[in-house]
């Protein structure tokens, strides 16, 4: 791991998930109900509901 000008660059080199939050091996968003902070305001938020997937939302922008 390094630190150069406010960037930290790192490896991940294991995970492990209790399976109770494991849907076909993957962890499940909606099981798991994470929280991220947000540094702007100081507060802490819940991440919420899908709203679209990757890749494919953005081609109708492009098209």
């Amino acid at each position: 791991m390094s630190w150069s000008g406010g960037i930290l660059i790192g490896e991940v080199v294991n995970m492990s998930a209790d399976e109770s939050i494991l849907t076909n091996g993957k962890v499940d968003l909606d099981k798991l109900q994470p929280v991220v902070f947000d540094a702007a305001s100081m507060t802490y938020r819940a991440i919420g509901k899908v709203v679209g997937k990757a890749w494919g939302e953005g081609k109708k922008f492009t098209e």
